[in-house]
Order: structure tokens, then C-alpha cells, then sequence
């Protein structure tokens, strides 16, 4: 290898360490969701909606050879969102206790990932709540608040002063905390998540 190769491969290496170093890390950006819920997780009637969402992370880092892992959380701030179930949007008629507004979810979990040629590929896997209006009532809502499980797939690189990371999360969140009236609605989402983050 010429002494130029070598001087790219060192230039590459260093700017890779100094984008991807140890420590702190925070961002925000943007998710679309495609959301369904059900009165009770054994429940025929669902009720679903496609929408935007902000979102904001922050998370700690920590480099090994050929791999790096961390902590993170994870706020996703809904947009304007209404359910619908069989065409009938929430509250106007609410035949179900399923979830009619999704507000936010917050996710703690652990990130772990690889290299895969110049980018960097991750799996996350930790705890999420989310909170929304349920129906109370069939034509009323009240707050519900869910817990549960989240899980996601990315790649991330380095742009400009920071990362592109693009993610796709699941998240099951099927457990009741806070009941809307009667219901025990079930929540589960899938969204695609682009965001910026500074290190």
C-alpha cells in the first residue's frame, strides 16, 4: 500500500473515532407511525391511524474494537392523530375502549452495534410507555397510559458535525398502567424514525 493509501485509511480512522467517540450524544428528529389498538388484547374491534411524530434522543456511548453499545432515551412527541375503527373516528363513536390519541412514547433502552462497511448498523431492545385518550365512554375519552416492550433495527453515519441515523421500532405495549374508565385497551406501533445527533 502507497504511502497516500495509508495516509487516507489513517485520516478515515481518525475522523471515524473522533465522530464515534465515547461519551454523551443527544439529537431530535422526525417518525412516521402506524399505530393500532384494541379494547383489551383478546378484543375483534381495532381501531388504528397513520401519523407524524417529533422525536428526541439522548444516549451514552461507550467505543470497544469493532463494536460499540450504550444506553439511551427515546421521547417521540405525536402529531395530530384521530383512530378510526371500521371508518368511525374517535370519540364520535366509540364501540370499544381502544386507544382514540396517541400523545407520546418514551423508550429507556440499550443499543448495541457493528460496523457494516461505512456505516454503522444497531439493534435496540428495552421498556417503553406510552400515553393517549381511550374511550370511556362510546362517546367520550379519558387518559390511558401503557408499558411495554420496545425493539428496533438502524444504520447510522457521519454527517457534518454529527450522525444520520434511520431506524425502524416496534413497540408492544400491551400492559395497562393508568386505565381509561373500564377499558384495558392494547397499544402497538410501528414507526420509522430519522434523526440528527450531536456527540
Amino acid at each position: 500500500m502507497s504511502y497516500r493509501g495509508l495516509a487516507v485509511v489513517l485520516v478515515a480512522t481518525l475522523t471515524t473515532q473522533i465522530v464515534y467517540a465515547d461519551g454523551l450524544y443527544y439529537g431530535g428528529g422526525v417518525a412516521f407511525y402506524q399505530s393500532e389498538s384494541k379494547g383489551a388484547p383478546d378484543s375483534t374491534l381495532t381501531s388504528s391511524d397513520e401519523y407524524a411524530a417529533i422525536g428526541l434522543t439522548a444516549g451514552y456511548r461507550v467505543d470497544r474494537p469493532g463494536m460499540f453499545f450504550g444506553a439511551e432515551a427515546d421521547l417521540d412527541i405525536a402529531g395530530s392523530n384521530d383512530f378510526t375503527e371500521r371508518g368511525y373516528e374517535c370519540p364520535n363513536l366509540v364501540p370499544s375502549p381502544y386507544y382514540c390519541e396517541h400523545d407520546a412514547t418514551l423508550r429507556l433502552r440499550g443499543v448495541i452495534g457493528v460496523p457494516v462497511g461505512p456505516l454503522e448498523g444497531f439493534a435496540s431492545l428495552g421498556f417503553a410507555v406510552m400515553e393517549g385518550e381511550a374511550g370511556s365512554t362510546p362517546t367520550s375519552t379519558d387518559r390511558g397510559v401503557n408499558r411495554g416492550y420496545t425493539v428496533g433495527l438502524g444504520l447510522q453515519t457521519e454527517f457534518g458535525n454529527g450522525q444520520v441515523r434511520l431506524e425502524m421500532v416496534y413497540d408492544e405495549l400491551n400492559h395497562a398502567v393508568v386505565n381509561p374508565g373500564p377499558g384495558d385497551p392494547s397499544f402497538e406501533s410501528i414507526s420509522a424514525k430519522l434523526s440528527y445527533l450531536f456527540n
